[in-house]
């Protein structure tokens, strides 16, 4: 049975107190700073570029002309070790809001720069003009600051507040980063009448964890209890990226919080997003995403031209996905809701991916095909808990079709994307099928392959010369990535590209085929002439995978953190014909051989088989599932050992006729 990959979530809940680990770090007040602070060895690890001393925040209600607010306090200090940790001396805070009016705002920014001169520490204040502003999209802006005069050994230290007007949105906490932390804590406070889930992740401890009763008082009206929550982190070591990982945002040290329900005195319970259904419900009644799924006049006007002459309903989803693929245009914004109208979409023929995909998802509909969006959270974006229902989690839309037995996969943003071949970014684990009568969760990786198979036909001289063709044929994901790379740098930059790719061989006539969008392959033929494979005396020694395959083992380290995630199936074949000059044969080969991973994991085949003049050589590697668990890396790591070892050995072929 294939083992799934555990969820490194754990919930809080309940209004009970608990507290467990030690007393919270004494923090010092902002500025405060001695000569043998400078002094302290902070990581053992020479390559770190710097280290957080401590990353402390606090979130709490309060109340302002406007309203209930959130107040959210920051407060860092970082070491800097080497040049190349300079960057931690730019922070950037990211600010919500539709318009100036209700956007977020920083106050009490204040920042220092700390350096040591001839024993005593010399402060440099952050002046004005290294704050400044960058508008990201029509919801977010980034408030930006540069602390001055860094250098090698420097200590930074800044603190500032978010207030924020949206207060179901309660500010999540990240107690680990890319480089050590020493210590990280974040209080948060929760006035009785709203109750918030709480879940933790990653693989490290809690040095403290604790809550207490606290009275609130927010205005004459606004009085009760409440509860304050400490967490707390020690020593926590550095975010490192492992290959083949599907984000670090999956597996960093984090706590997060969902509003569950709203109980204001003199106000009725207001249940908030707590259940997929509610979500679901809400999702096709809103405006911006059921709204667009209506049969309406736009959509069956653009739609009823494209499926005139097509009779079959996969003929007509075919017809329909190539129109919207080809028409409109992605702005590369990651959507779930529609901000734009079909109307405007239309006109601008650009959109983000909830418009373009809506709009597909309706001309499908209109077609007669059933249809439904499919909401999912990108690769970069962190994954889904089915166990804890948050539209937030959500930030793409595609559209999900079915013909009969057959599902299909559609996103039309991608230029060079085919039929249930999703881009890369979009393959996560599931997504949420929206759907008035079955809305339920949808495998992202099921049926998706990386396929690809190389096949030389090759001769071998009289004095030692190679000359044969190459027929090269990919499949799924990397079909993609390879049409991709052809539609970006244009054939003859692609051609060129290929030519410089080879060390051993001369590569000439090249044919490429079914470059443009198709379920057919991508097809790749060209003409190969080398001067010769090394040899010594009457000795020819023969590499058969002619420096392709994998060289290397990506799988490094002795132990491995976190799940391996190859993002799809993979399947990828050499095989390799030669044919032998006469009054030659094979005096030594690699034996044939077999490796499977546990649990049908995957395999690897090698065989090399000689008739008469010719010898046949044959390397699959399959990996049938795209994930493992951290406890399969030694399989793992074994697995791709072998390979190498395999690939890398020759083939000996003697002179038998002087």
């Amino acid at each position: 049975m294939m083992k799934r990959l555990p969820f490194l979530i754990f919930f809080l809940t309940g209004i009970s107190f608990w507290s467990f680990g030690q007393a919270p770090m004494v923090i010092p007040k902002f500025g405060k700073i001695e000569p043998k602070d400078f002094e302290k060895k902070y990581s053992a690890d020479t390559s770190v570029s710097a280290v957080v001393l401590f990353n402390v925040g606090e979130s709490k209600f309060g109340v302002d002309a406007s309203g209930l607010v959130l107040y959210s306090d920051h407060h860092v200090r970082i070491k800097i070790l080497k040049k190349n940790g300079y960057d931690w001396a730019t922070t950037t805070v990211p600010l919500f809001g539709s318009s100036n009016s209700d956007r977020e705002t920083v106050m009490n920014l204040k920042g220092n720069t700390y350096n040591l001169v001839d024993g005593k520490v010399v402060t440099d204040k952050m002046p004005k003009e290294a704050v400044f502003n960058e508008k990201e999209d029509e919801f977010w802006t980034n408030q930006k600051f540069s602390l001055p005069n860094v250098k090698e050994g420097s200590i930074i230290e800044y603190s500032y507040r978010v207030k924020s007007g949206y207060i179901f949105d309660f500010p999540n906490w990240t107690f680990q980063r890319s480089i050590p932390v020493l210590y990280s804590e974040y209080t948060a406070e929760f006035p009785e009448w709203f109750d918030y889930k709480k879940t933790t992740q990653g693989y490290e401890p809690f040095y403290l964890v604790k809550s207490e009763p606290i009275n609130v008082s927010l205005s004459a009206s606004l009085t009760g209890t409440g509860t304050r929550y400490i967490w707390a982190m020690k020593d926590v070591p550095a975010m490192e990226e492992e290959p083949y990982m599907s984000s670090l945002k999956d597996y960093v040290a984090r706590i997060e919080f969902e509003l569950g329900r709203i109980s204001l005195p003199g106000d009725f319970v207001r249940p908030m997003n707590n259940s997929w259904d509610k979500i679901t419900t809400n999702l096709l009644q809103s405006e911006n995403f059921g709204g667009r799924l209506k049969k309406n006049g736009t959509v069956k006007a653009l739609t009823a031209p494209i499926i005139a002459q097509q009779t079959e309903p996969v003929k007509r989803l075919e017809a329909i996905f190539d129109y919207v693929r080809s028409n409109f245009k992605w702005n590369e914004s990651y959507r779930v809701y529609a901000t734009q109208t079909f109307g405007k979409l239309l006109e601008k023929k650009v959109g983000t991916s909830a418009e373009i995909n809506l709009l597909l998802t309706a001309m499908l509909k209109e077609a007669g095909i059933e249809a439904d969006p499919v909401i999912l959270s990108t690769r970069g974006h962190g994954r889904i808990n089915p166990y804890y229902p948050s539209l937030t989690k959500f930030n793409y839309t595609i559209a999900h079709a079915k013909i009969g037995d057959k599902v299909y996969l559609l996103d039309a943003t991608e230029p060079m994307g085919t039929i249930n071949v999703l881009p890369s970014r979009c393959i996560s684990e599931v997504g949420r099928l929206i759907s008035a009568e079955n809305s339920d969760w949808v495998a992202l990786q099921s049926g998706s392959k990386d396929s690809f198979v190389h096949h030389s036909k090759l001769v071998i001289g009289e004095d030692n010369s190679i000359n044969g063709v190459v027929h090269v044929v990919r499949n799924g994901h990397n079909a993609l990535s390879c049409r991709k790379s052809i539609s970006q740098d244009g054939e003859k930059k692609y051609i060129d590209n290929l030519k410089k790719a080879s060390d051993l061989f001369e590569i000439k006539n090249i044919n490429l085929k079914n470059t443009t969008p198709s379920v057919e392959p991508l097809i790749i033929d060209y003409e190969v002439t080398a001067s010769g494979q090394p040899q010594a005396g009457n000795i020819i020694y023969l590499q058969p995978m002619q420096s392709l395959g994998i060289k290397a083992n990506p799988f490094k380290h002795e132990t491995r953190k976190y799940p391996i995630d190859f993002t799809t199936a993979v399947e990828q074949t050499y095989m390799y014909s030669y044919t032998i000059p006469t009054g030659f044969a094979v005096e030594e080969q690699p034996k044939s051989t077999k490796v499977n991973l546990p649990e049908d994991g995957g395999s690897f085949v090698y065989s090399v088989t000689t008739i008469g003049n010719t010898i046949n050589v044959l390397s699959k590697l399959t990996i049938n599932r795209p994930q493992f668990l951290a406890e399969e890396y030694p399989y793992l790591k074994e697995f791709y050992n072998q390979i190498v070892a395999k690939q890398a050995e020759q083939i000996v072929l003697k002179k038998t006729i002087n």
